[in-house]
């Protein structure tokens, strides 16, 4: 495993090397993917990421691990502010809201929220422009049964988010060209 996150990163990077810059206009497109930066229980999740204009966006996300010794649901959302706008990437910051839910087997069952606030990247490639790869970092507040915890989070570029995008706007709707 460590491995195969070592030759993703080393690809990552060569393509990020290699890449000439393009402009990326996301209004209206509606991004879905998958994203590991939002549990403090670690479940992975999907997401479905709206960009409502060119500077805010709304993330929906679920995450959930059902096994023989434990069920664990989380469900939740971000907003993304853009604070930076480069060629091929963009720059947000994020406020989170979250809900989970540990059922072990052996019934210690908890439930939890948290809030998180940060900040994180999105990367578009030139040959891949519906395809979006990000990492946050930032702080979390989690309440888990009474039991309060306030910290740092972050994730790898390796083991963040991926989205790709689908235009949802009317085909009417025409957009600027590169150079207008």
């Amino acid at each position: 495993m460590k491995t195969t996150k070592m030759v993703c990163a080393f690809i990552l990077i060569l393509g990020i090397l290699a890449t000439p810059v393009l402009a990326k206009d996301l209004k209206g497109n509606l991004g879905i993917g998958y994203n590991s930066q939002f549990s403090p229980q670690d479940v992975d999740s999907l997401s479905g990421k709206y960009w409502i204009n060119n500077e805010l966006a709304v993330q929906g996300l679920v995450g959930f691990n059902f096994s023989d010794s434990s069920d664990d649901l989380d469900l939740g959302g971000k907003l993304y502010f853009k604070i930076k706008d480069e060629k091929n990437l963009h720059v947000d910051a994020i406020a989170g809201l979250g809900f989970s839910r540990v059922d072990p087997d052996n019934g210690n069952t908890k439930t939890g929220t948290w809030i998180n606030a940060g900040i994180g990247i999105e990367y578009f490639f030139s040959g891949l422009p519906n395809l979006g790869f990000s990492t946050e970092v930032g702080l979390t507040f989690i309440n888990y049964d009474g039991d309060d915890s306030f910290g740092t989070t972050a994730d790898s570029f390796v083991g963040a988010g991926i989205h790709y995008y689908f235009d949802i706007l009317s085909p009417t709707v025409k957009r600027p060209q590169e150079g207008e």
